[in-house]
């Protein structure tokens, strides 16, 4: 799959986020320890319990090394810092899906600690990826949502997406966000 190498930025900032793309922490291996150590901590059973089936931790002694190497094969991962104590605080994700020639469209997935849950730091990562500079014009950002996360559906319908029927099912919501051109 693309990873959507195609958008224009490496990352934006909001009021109390700062989102960066995750390259940088991936390399040297001090880095990716480091972040895979804090991943360890936000990567809970409430925050995975309604992501799907390919974004679960495995059981395995070294879930997290091959959960961060799935990731970083599959998409572009951004690491969502709090301004305010710098600490990695979540991830967001972007992969371009196939499409037309005319529009590009990016599956946008997200988690944040639990310890950040009911702050406003969801609608704000949100927010501020539609507001960065850098997709291609006109571009599509695709939100699924488990049937059971009224608050994530919330944080789309709040930065500007619109529930897509024909693309929802009984399990998941579909959200859409068209890119607004120039």
């Amino acid at each position: 799959m693309d990873k959507g190498r195609g958008f224009g930025f490496s990352g934006f900032s909001t009021a109390n986020l700062r989102v960066r793309l995750w390259d940088d922490w991936l390399r040297p291996a001090e880095k990716r320890a480091a972040l895979e150590n804090r991943l360890a901590q936000i990567l809970t059973p409430p925050v995975l319990a309604h992501l799907p089936p390919s974004l679960q931790l495995p059981e395995a002694e070294n879930a997290v090394q091959g959960w961060v190497s799935a990731r970083a094969a599959e998409s572009r991962v951004f690491v969502v810092v709090s301004a305010a104590d710098q600490a990695i605080i979540g991830l967001l994700f972007l992969a371009q899906l196939p499409g037309t020639e005319a529009t590009e469209t990016y599956h946008l997935g997200y988690l944040l600690a639990e310890s950040r849950w009911g702050r406003g730091y969801g609608t704000e990562l949100v927010k501020g990826l539609v507001a960065a500079k850098g997709f291609a014009h006109p571009a599509r950002i695709v939100g699924g949502v488990d049937k059971n996360n009224a608050a994530s559906a919330r944080v789309l319908l709040k930065s500007g997406f619109v529930r897509a029927d024909a693309l929802s099912s009984a399990e998941t919501d579909q959200f859409v966000y068209t890119v607004p051109k120039g």
